[in-house]
């Protein structure tokens, strides 16, 4: 395993499918998709109740790998996600520890084996594939990362019903599109790959170690559907009359699921609850959490199905801004500077991202941004770049600047 690369990387995605404060407002960040957002929230169904018994044993197992577990007990669970899948789907979860819940459905146009690379690939950061929902993440021990890897990648062997292991990472989140708030925390991940009934599946269980950061604010920018956001590192929220409100989220569980339908479909399932809000009070609901979650995995979707996307290809993308000097990361973020500058004088249509922009810009804070951020801000771009959408990256012809 390359070492460089590995240390940048925490598998997967944790907590950040949750990660939504205030009234959802994923159309405010994606344009046209927004409609099919609204219909399946307003179409949320209640989790049917012969799959909650398998949810419950696989938390079980991760909080104690002591916890007997066989795959039979995961049955009901991928039966539902199976039959889930048909169609992009959000269903309201009963409360867990006195949060709501809500879990989103996708059908993935790819192989198992493929998704799986790239959402786990030791030369991939997460943030590279989950552009919507993280600006950064990283392992913050690379022995249980090295296990981890090996748990996903080769599954259960010889006379083992299971494979397992155990990650514990951080991440930072990206800002809400209403309330703007965005926080860092550490959770910790159980990977938990078998077969049920022969049907190849990776479970992974994830929850906070620790309550998050307090809330900062930032706003997204560019063209709709981008992913790209400003961080202004400026205490509290975007929302009128309570900018100065510190939230915080004090948990976060999920639960992610993985199905192998065909030779070239996979099921995708993500489970969260959620707690967050100011001085105790969880202000989070299940509709908030979907709007997370269709946000998060509908990007990541266009990203796997991308013809013009691979691993090698990401992995490459990494490795070459992993290995650009300083200087140049900090010339690639001065030209990322000038659009958010563009984008507060001249963009925001329609959303007030102008005006937000023109209260939280502040060109002292920019300078503070540390390299490994900057780095992860110049890995996105150049994942656009490779699927023809460059934003802060393309000159005034609208020509791609050279990636090399």
């Amino acid at each position: 395993m390359n070492t460089r690369r590995a240390l940048c990387r925490c598998i997967g995605i944790g907590t950040a499918f949750a990660l939504t404060i205030g009234v959802g407002a994923y159309g405010a960040m994606t344009g046209d998709p927004a409609v099919v957002s609204c219909d399946i929230v307003a179409s949320m169904r209640p989790f049917p109740p012969e799959a909650k018994a398998a949810v419950d044993a696989l938390f079980a197992f991760a909080a104690d790998s002591g916890t007997p577990f066989t795959p039979d007990k995961a049955k009901p669970l991928v039966d539902f996600v199976r039959s889930a899948s048909v169609t992009d789907s959000g269903w309201e979860l009963p409360e867990r520890d006195g949060a709501e819940g809500a879990a989103y459905v996708v059908k993935i146009g790819v192989p198992l084996a493929q998704y799986l690379n790239l959402n786990f690939n030791p030369g991939i950061p997460d943030y590279a594939v989950f552009p919507a929902s993280l600006r950064y993440s990283a392992c913050l021990d690379s022995n249980e990362m090295r296990r981890a890897y090996a748990c996903i990648e080769t599954g259960p062997t010889g006379t083992q019903a299971y494979a397992s292991a155990r990650l514990t990472g951080m991440e930072e989140i990206t800002p809400n599109p209403e309330s703007g708030s965005y926080f860092s925390y550490t959770n910790s991940r159980v990977f938990l790959r078998c077969k049920v009934e022969d049907r190849d599946v990776l479970f992974s269980c994830s929850e906070t170690a620790a309550p998050s950061t307090y809330s900062l604010r930032g706003v997204p920018i560019g063209p709709p559907g981008e992913a790209l956001f400003y961080y202004s590192e400026k205490p509290g929220l975007n929302l009128r009359g309570m900018t100065w409100m510190l939230s915080q989220i004090k948990r976060s569980t999920t639960l992610s699921v993985y199905v192998a339908l065909s030779s070239n479909e996979t099921a995708v399932t993500t489970f969260a609850w959620l707690k967050a809000g100011w001085k105790g009070i969880n202000v989070t609901r299940s509709s908030h959490i979907l709007n997370s979650q269709i946000n998060t995995l509908d990007f990541s979707r266009r990203i796997a199905q991308d013809p013009r996307v691979s691993a090698p290809q990401l992995a490459a993308i990494v490795d070459t801004v992993n290995g650009l000097l300083p200087a140049a990361i900090d010339a690639d973020y001065e030209k990322y500077l000038a659009y958010v500058r563009r984008w507060r004088d001249n963009g925001g249509k329609g959303g007030g991202t102008d005006s937000l922009l023109q209260d939280l810009y502040d060109a002292k804070t920019t300078q503070s941004i540390p390299l490994s951020y900057r780095r992860a801000l110049v890995v996105q771009e150049r994942v656009r770049a490779l699927m023809g959408s460059s934003t802060w990256s393309a000159g005034a012809d609208g020509a791609v600047l050279a990636q090399q």
